[in-house]
């Protein structure tokens, strides 16, 4: 009682019974995320505060390389230069097809301001494989099984991370609809699809699906290998013959594995997961992955495979002991 009435004389000598609750759940936040990530029987509440924290781990990285990437590729003059020759051979042509009209200068301003979130992009996706890895390649005990659903919600978190800056882009910068057009925001949308129906009940039901793990492994590898191999073909100045060369080589092997992970295997894996759908009378879930399997297919093949093999068979003038003069290249 004495205690009680000295608390009230002095309030700031009184425990705060909110910042004890909220100290006690951020310290006892992460062993309870890595719980719910190896549990078999997680409940779909589980896994949103789950897929929430993965969304603002991604968020964070994504900002953190913004601050320390940003300032450096302003100052480097290859990374402008080879933004410049990028406009010249399909910038021009995809500022056309978003319904932009971005001068060149312009063009470079943009991509260099979102150079750092591209790197973010592909190593994200790289990490995403990764932990769908061990599955893969055949291991099918349970940490195996958990790790690559843990890759799935990883691309859930950063895709809606990723809608999140989309539309304060869109709505909150005062050039934000000429940065992010109606055609880029439905790519986007459409791009970002299956994962944001699909993801979380294909864990919660089957989570044991090698199909599932494959598919998994796939999109996000093939994303990541593509993204990666275009950051470094644009640098490639092609009036160098070694380079050009190089650049047809790197361009055959993206072609390959696209065709591979995001064409053949994409539709064998897709035919798969709806026929097991199917099978369990899935209904609801089979009429939503019939449209995202069909949208997606549509982006792979437009924006994944054509563009590889668009740069890897346009012809190019090599000359004679590659000293021609190379030709219009997309």
């Amino acid at each position: 009682h004495l205690k009680r009435k000295e608390w009230e004389g002095h309030p700031e000598g009184h425990p705060d019974p909110l910042r004890i609750m909220a100290t006690t759940l951020l310290l006892n936040l992460p062993g309870r995320l890595v719980d719910v990530a190896f549990d078999e029987h997680a409940t779909r509440e589980d896994l949103l505060l789950l897929v929430a924290a993965i969304a603002i781990f991604w968020s964070a990285v994504f900002c953190i390389l913004h601050a320390v990437l940003r300032p450096w590729a302003q100052q480097q003059d290859w990374l402008k230069e080879s933004l410049g020759r990028e406009y010249d051979r399909v910038g021009m042509t995809m500022c056309t097809a978003l319904g932009v009209n971005w001068t060149r200068d312009r063009y470079i301003s943009i991509m260099l301001n979102d150079w750092p979130k591209m790197q973010g992009i592909y190593l994200q996706h790289f990490v995403g494989g990764a932990l769908c890895l061990p599955a893969v390649l055949g291991y099918s005990e349970s940490w195996a099984v958990s790790l690559a659903c843990l890759g799935i919600l990883s691309e859930i978190g950063w895709e809606l991370s990723d809608v999140a800056d989309i539309l304060i882009t869109r709505t909150c910068q005062v050039d934000g609809k000429e940065r992010c057009p109606n055609t880029m925001l439905g790519i986007m949308m459409l791009h970002h699809s299956m994962s944001l129906t699909l993801g979380l009940p294909c864990v919660l039901k089957y989570r044991t699906l090698r199909e599932l793990h494959l598919m998994t492994f796939n999109l996000q590898w093939a994303a990541a290998i593509a993204i990666s191999m275009n950051e470094y073909t644009k640098t490639l100045n092609l009036s160098n013959p070694t380079e050009q060369l190089k650049f047809r080589i790197l361009n055959l092997i993206g072609f390959l594995i696209m065709a591979w992970m995001r064409g053949f295997e994409w539709f064998r894996l897709s035919l798969k997961l709806m026929t097991v759908l199917h099978d369990d009378n899935e209904w609801s879930m089979l009429a939503v992955g019939s449209v995202v399997i069909v949208l997606m297919s549509a982006f792979n093949l437009i924006l994944c495979i054509y563009p590889f093999a668009r740069k890897m068979t346009k012809d190019i003038n090599f000359g004679s002991s590659f000293g021609g003069k190379k030709k219009d290249l997309l």
